[in-house]
């Protein structure tokens, strides 16, 4: 997900987030990998990411609601508390919406 956003600039760009797949061998797919585009069997789970190398503690179920889940845990739990988000969000007044303010 990127940041399109009221604000966005150079150090938002640092932080496109994602949602991985949990391959068996426990490792996670990387930025590139669209998860959804993946064969049945490939995830045990998705995961919330970020290209800077967060990631999310909880894994989701690999249904539409756990990689919505994804999505919004990267911009509540990541994104929305680093420096640069948390100027914009005191001069927006509100949160960061993960479908108004992001390109997924």
């Amino acid at each position: 997900m990127v940041f399109t956003g009221p604000g966005a600039d150079e150090a938002t760009d640092d932080h496109e987030g994602y949602v991985a797949g949990r391959y068996p061998d426990g490792t996670y797919s990387k930025i590139w990998t669209d998860v959804t585009e993946c064969a049945a069997g490939t995830f045990l789970a998705y995961a919330p990411a970020c290209e800077c190398g967060w990631r999310g503690g909880q894994d989701h179920p690999l249904t539409p609601a756990g990689h919505l889940a994804c999505q919004r845990v990267w911009v509540h739990d990541h994104f929305q508390r680093l420096a640069p988000a948390r100027q914009i969000v005191a001069r927006l007044g509100r949160a960061l919406d993960h479908e108004a303010d992001f390109l997924t």
